[in-house]
């Protein structure tokens, strides 16, 4: 039996067509601005606060990034602390948008033609403007997408167009890259190796020319990987005590969630598998997966394995979080291109009218319907603010870095989320050591209860009740302050 002819790309296309299909992309990349800057404004995420602070308390003090502790690549601190502040970075997370729509297309248009790349570019234009995907706030999916398509980009014109060497190991740096902003971003290293895989098997290539690119892949991963661990290592961040946060820790996270998980991580779940299904992400997954076992061709192969990769990251990670599915765009987007030029027009505008109609809902209702999220976080540390002294420090139990950040403060306890609380600390006893150190916070934040789930607070509730008085509650948080102090009482509010 004869197998399915590849899908068609480019030859001998005129010089007008592919000015032309860079005009549409350069254009879809303007609209993924566009989409994304009405919610420059929009309150601070927990990720986006507590990366910020991470950042930007890199190298003052002993722990994993100086003052603080996360589990997180070098790159992606890097980053934030380039950024600085809020504003900045939700700018950075609008180049990178744009960013990934130039890149899909140009893989698509190398892939597939100049019709590929206009579809993959809108599809992507689309993606990284929904906020059902949490793109409303700049995390690490979106910030790491960029470094995927590039490795996309760069193992295509290998594929396709005999590639030298320099873009074999640019496609493995650009994938190491992605992996150090989200550990979790495998999708692009999972590319590399099943499309080049698949030349290598299909042997019709030299041997010698194989040889070539796996030494150009390995070479990148390899340089890259070399270059962030001495960096990282010259700020006092070593590669033995990253391998812990990145790698391991995530072994005892997992445990964590599934021991003593509340019922929200079920819940993040079900509003996970929603959003895939909602937001035309599995509309093209299911296409480009039909496409993949009709056509053997290395390309398409590969997009389904890198989507099958992130999507099983984001199912099986444990938390659960919508915007784990950022991570999929740039795969989902260059799948769009392929299946664009290889299937009958109702069924491109089916697709394009899906996609499209998603994003209009998500973004009108984000527009109409402001995000609450971050609302109360916001209250509390402006009230925090306005009665604080200069040098004033907080912590808040367990988690809610935004409160930190919006209060102005610093925190002497370097766990600014639950998570490492609860599977680094789950008996608080470096907390309770912090609340009666010399380095005392000024301010506790007793955000939902001391004994959460997944921590034993009672030696904690002791140390609080000696070293700190209670002083009332905004939002519903109560709040308490350091019994050496005197402080004016923060004004109860309730958020609205």
């Amino acid at each position: 039996m004869t197998s399915t002819p590849p899908v068609p790309r480019p030859v001998g296309e005129s010089a007008s067509a592919a000015r032309c299909s860079a005009g549409v992309v350069a254009l879809l990349a303007l609209l993924a601005v566009v989409l994304r800057l009405p919610f420059l404004g929009a309150r601070p995420g927990r990720d986006e606060a507590g990366y910020l602070m991470v950042g930007a308390g890199w190298g003052h003090g002993d722990d994993l990034y100086g003052r603080y502790w996360v589990d997180r690549p070098p790159l992606l601190l890097w980053i934030y602390e380039a950024a600085g502040d809020l504003t900045t970075l939700r700018l950075v997370g609008c180049l990178a948008a744009a960013a990934v729509v130039v890149l899909v297309g140009a893989a698509a248009h190398v892939a597939a033609g100049p019709r590929a790349a206009a579809w993959a570019a809108g599809a992507a234009a689309l993606l990284t403007a929904q906020p059902w995907l949490g793109t409303v706030r700049v995390n690490g999916e979106i910030l790491a997408a960029p470094f995927a398509a590039a490795a996309m980009l760069a193992t295509v014109l290998v594929v396709r167009r005999r590639g030298r060497w320099w873009l074999a190991a640019l496609a493995g740096a650009m994938a190491t890259l992605a992996v150090a902003v989200k550990q979790s971003t495998v999708d692009a290293a999972v590319f590399v190796v099943v499309a080049l895989a698949t030349v290598a098997w299909r042997g019709r290539r030299p041997r010698r020319e194989l040889l070539v690119v796996a030494a150009g892949v390995t070479g990148g991963v390899v340089l890259a990987l070399a270059v962030l661990l001495a960096l990282a290592a010259a700020r006092g961040t070593g590669p033995s005590a990253l391998f812990d946060a990145v790698v391991w820790f995530r072994v005892e996270a997992g445990e964590t969630i599934r021991t003593s998980a509340s019922d929200a991580t079920g819940e993040r779940l079900l509003v996970l598998v929603a959003t895939w299904l909602v937001s035309g992400l599995s509309l093209l997954t299911a296409a480009t997966l039909v496409l993949a076992a009709r056509r053997r061709d290395p390309v398409v192969l590969a997009v389904a394995a890198a989507l099958l990769a992130g999507t099983s990251v984001a199912l099986f990670g444990g938390s659960y979080w919508a915007h784990y599915l950022i991570a999929l765009v740039p795969a989902a987007a260059l799948g769009a291109g392929l299946a664009a030029v290889a299937v009958p027009q109702v069924w491109r505008r089916v697709g394009a009218g899906a996609l499209v109609l998603a994003t209009a809902v998500t973004v009108v209702h984000a527009v109409a319907v402001p995000d609450r999220d971050g609302l109360e976080a916001e209250v509390v540390g402006r009230a925090l603010e306005r009665v604080a002294h200069p040098g004033d420090t907080a912590v808040v139990a367990y988690g809610q870095p935004n409160v930190l950040l919006n209060a102005g403060m610093q925190s002497p306890y370097p766990y600014l989320w639950s998570l490492p609380v609860r599977a680094l600390d789950p008996d608080l006893d470096r907390l309770g050591d912090t609340l009666a150190g010399a380095d005392a916070p000024t301010w506790l934040v007793d955000w939902s209860g001391f004994d959460d789930w997944g921590v034993d607070a009672s030696r904690l509730v002791a140390v609080v009740e000696r070293h700190y008085r209670p002083v009332g509650s905004v939002c519903g948080r109560e709040l308490w302050l350091d019994r050496r102090v005197e402080r004016a009482t923060p004004a109860a509010e309730a958020c609205r």
